[in-house]
């Protein structure tokens, strides 16, 4: 490239720091590109320390959340605040992941000033609109508008090739399979006469009744499993933490923690048996280290890790989740082969094909 061209790169929670900074990375690394990143805020706490620890420079912080704020809200704050930077700061290129609120409006407010929009983590579906709620409306969103698509998985990019887009697409692996292997290198697991079980849970569609149910099926767990621990990070959204905590706040051998920074929870996850989770990234993350998943959803987005055999969907029906749980505790035949179906989510290499795609992309259009 001849000139320097301007990236924006947009984030707005915690797990968009961990599977964008890396791609950051990569392209400060090249050659006439100059990188900003905008934080709207989406998440605060969880966001600021990972920006920390991979030492983003933020060129703009939105700071967009309200106690209480609703979607429409939070939408219509987000494009006004990208209509003003983009007056003043104009980009080649805006790129975001995923499929929060943040990356919908970023794709939204691209195609307003007519500006290429990347898309990392393209193509995931669950072909039920409202499962997961706002994310699979947003990501299909996004796809529409989206200039160019990076795909973490081949499955991914046929589901781009299904609904009739087919320019600029690109199967690049995930890029939090990047960030996972720079943390965990060099993590030692000790011996433990414990089997520890990581629970995470914070989806929109699991407040409530299905939170409780989750709740039942761990005190059982615990009930019937001597030999077994969980550990259970407390998202710190009061629809979750006010459950959890009624539930299983004093339950022997059920350790409730703070939200964990990421360092701590992969050498929390290295050190697990088993996970239990509604959180795409740890569908993603847990496979590659070989350890079981099951999933605390009716759908998932992310079927290649079903399909591979390293997780299996037990919703949130108490009996389903003790079942799975009891067969992994006590088969060991089943339990090998389900840590051993090895991870369908990349090579730890996917930042780079993205910044050589995004040099080459610029490249045509300067």
């Amino acid at each position: 490239m001849s000139k320097t061209h301007r990236v924006t790169c947009i984030i707005g929670t915690r797990p968009e720091v961990l599977k964008m900074a890396p791609v950051i990375l990569a392209l400060e690394a090249q050659e006439n590109i100059q990188v900003d990143t905008i934080v709207t805020g989406q998440h605060r706490e969880m966001l600021d320390q990972m920006l920390t620890h991979f030492n983003i420079n933020v060129t703009a912080d939105f700071n967009i959340m309200t106690e209480n704020q609703q979607l429409s809200q939070l939408t219509a704050r987000l494009l006004e605040l990208l209509a003003d930077y983009l007056k003043t700061c104009p980009s080649d290129l805006i790129i975001a992941q995923g499929d929060t609120t943040t990356t919908m409006t970023a794709a939204l407010s691209a195609f307003y000033h007519h500006i290429p929009f990347m898309h990392v983590e393209a193509g995931l579906r669950t072909d039920n609109v409202n499962m997961p709620f706002p994310e699979e409306l947003n990501r299909r969103i996004t796809s529409q508008i989206a200039s160019i698509h990076c795909c973490p998985t081949e499955l991914a990019k046929e589901n781009l090739l299904k609904e009739g887009i087919a320019e600029h697409v690109h199967m690049t692996g995930n890029t939090i399979i990047d960030t996972l292997y720079r943390f965990t290198k060099g993590i030692t697991i000790p011996k433990n006469d414990k089997k520890i079980i990581l629970v995470t849970c914070h989806r929109r569609e699991n407040f409530g009744k299905p939170m409780e149910n989750i709740c039942t099926a761990l005190k059982e767990i615990i009930q019937h499993h001597l030999d077994v621990e969980i550990v259970l990070p407390v998202h710190p959204n009061p629809n979750v933490k006010q459950i959890i905590y009624h539930h299983l706040q004093n339950v022997d051998r059920i350790h409730l923690t703070e939200h964990l920074d990421y360092e701590a929870l992969t050498t929390l996850l290295a050190k697990s048996y088993l996970v239990i989770t509604d959180s795409g990234g740890l569908q993603e993350e847990a496979p590659a280290l070989g350890k079981p998943v099951l999933v605390l959803r009716e759908q998932t987005e992310r079927p290649e890790g079903i399909a591979c055999g390293a997780a299996k969907i037990v919703g949130t029906d108490p009996k389903k989740i003790t079942e799975a749980v009891n067969i992994l505790l006590t088969d060991p035949k089943a339990y090998q082969q389900m840590s051993t179906a090895g991870s369908p989510y990349g090579d730890g290499n996917a930042s780079e094909r993205i910044a050589k795609i995004v040099t080459d992309y610029l490249i045509t259009v300067q």
